[in-house]
C-alpha cells in the first residue's frame, strides 16, 4: 500500500528541517521497502532532503536479516531477501554519517478472516432529495477476542481483458459509502470539524472479539456484467489489519489534513512512532474476499 512521505509529520514545524525521517510498511509475502530521508522546513517546496550517507540495519527477532547503504538516488530501498510472517517482532535503525541515529519497531499482526455473505441492490437517499441505486454489500468479519484489532477496508475494481490469446488487466480504486456505525469518528478525535472520510480505517470497538456484519454501498454500475465477450470484472474486498500505531497515525494525519485551512482549530500533532526522529514502522496482514462478473460468451 503506496502513502505518501510528508513535508513533516506535525502541524507545529520547526522552522528548520533536519531530523531523520523512517517510513516502513511492512506486511507477509509482500516486498520489503523502506524511506530514508531528513525533514524540511515547511517553508520547503521540497517534499523531503535525501540522506546521501544513510545506513539501515533490520532485526527480525531480535536477530539482523539486512544490514545496507541507503541508495539516496531513490525514495524507497527495496530490499527482495527480507521476508516476514505474523507474529514477526521488526526493529529497524537507520543513521547518518553526521551521528543522527533513528529507530522504529512493530509487530506483524495476524490476518483476521472476512467472507462476503451477502449482495442486494437497493434504493437509497441521494443528496439531492432523490434516489439512487447501489449494490449493498454485507461482509462478515470474524473478529478475535484476545487484542484490540484495528483495520482498514480497501476495494479494488480488477478488469481484464483477453485479445489475440494475452490477458490484459486494468485495478482501480472503488470509492464506496461508508455509512455503517465502524466508520463514525470516535473518541472525540474530530468531532468538532464534523464527519471526515479516513479511508475505510475503523476499530474493533463495537463488536469486539465477535462476528460483525459490516455492510458498505458500491455504485450499481459495479453490478453488471461487462459487455465485452473474454472480459471479466472482479471485485476485491480488502480487510488490512493493522497496528495501533498505523491506525493512530492515518486518522491523526486525516484530522490535520482536513483542519489546515480551519483557524479555530488546535494544531493536530501526527502520530509517530520513531524513537529519535519522525515517520512510522509499522506491521499490517491482508484477508480478502472477491466478487466475479463474467462477460458474455
Amino acid at each position: 500500500m503506496a502513502i505518501s512521505c510528508e513535508k513533516d509529520l506535525e502541524i507545529e514545524m520547526e522552522e528548520k528541517g533536519g531530523r531523520l525521517v523512517l517510513y516502513s510498511f511492512i506486511a507477509p509475502d509482500s516486498l520489503f521497502q523502506v524511506h530514508l530521508s531528513k525533514s524540511v522546513s515547511h517553508f520547503s517546496v521540497d517534499d523531503f532532503e535525501r540522506v546521501y550517507d544513510g545506513n539501515i540495519t533490520v532485526y527480525k527477532n531480535s536477530h539482523i536479516v539486512d544490514d545496507f547503504i541507503f541508495p539516496f538516488d531513490d525514495a524507497w530501498a527495496n530490499r527482495p531477501g527480507v521476508n516476514f510472517v505474523s507474529g514477526d517482532s521488526v526493529l529497524i535503525e537507520a543513521a547518518d554519517g553526521k551521528g543522527q541515529r533513528v529507530s522504529g519497531k512493530t509487530v506483524i499482526p495476524q490476518s483476521v478472516p472476512v467472507m462476503l455473505s451477502d449482495t442486494i441492490i437497493v434504493s437509497r437517499n441521494d443528496k439531492n432529495n432523490g434516489q439512487k441505486k447501489v449494490l449493498n454489500c454485507k461482509l462478515t468479519i470474524s473478529d478475535p477476542s484476545e487484542v484490540k484489532n484495528y483495520y482498514q477496508l480497501i476495494i479494488l475494481e480488477k478488469i481484464c481483458r483477453v485479445e489475440n490469446e494475452v490477458t490484459e488487466c486494468e485495478q482501480s480504486k472503488v470509492n464506496y459509502d461508508k455509512n455503517d456505525p465502524v466508520f463514525f469518528v470516535q473518541d472525540k478525535e474530530g468531532s468538532l470539524i464534523g464527519e471526515i472520510d479516513f479511508d475505510g480505517c475503523f476499530s474493533d470497538t463495537l463488536f469486539n472479539g465477535k462476528k460483525y456484519n459490516l455492510e458498505v454501498d458500491l455504485p450499481v454500475e459495479y453490478t453488471s456484467a461487462p459487455e465485452q465477450s473474454g472480459t471479466s470484472r472482479k471485485i476485491y474486498f480488502l480487510l488490512l489489519s493493522h497496528t495501533r500505531g498505523f491506525y493512530d497515525y492515518y486518522r491523526s494525519k486525516v484530522v490535520a489534513e482536513y483542519g489546515y485551512d480551519l483557524p479555530i482549530i488546535d494544531p493536530i500533532r501526527i502520530y509517530n512512532n520513531i524513537d529519535g526522529g519522525l515517520g512510522l514502522v509499522s506491521g499490517y496482514n491482508v484477508a480478502s474476499d472477491s466478487l466475479v462478473f463474467e462477460g458474455v460468451k
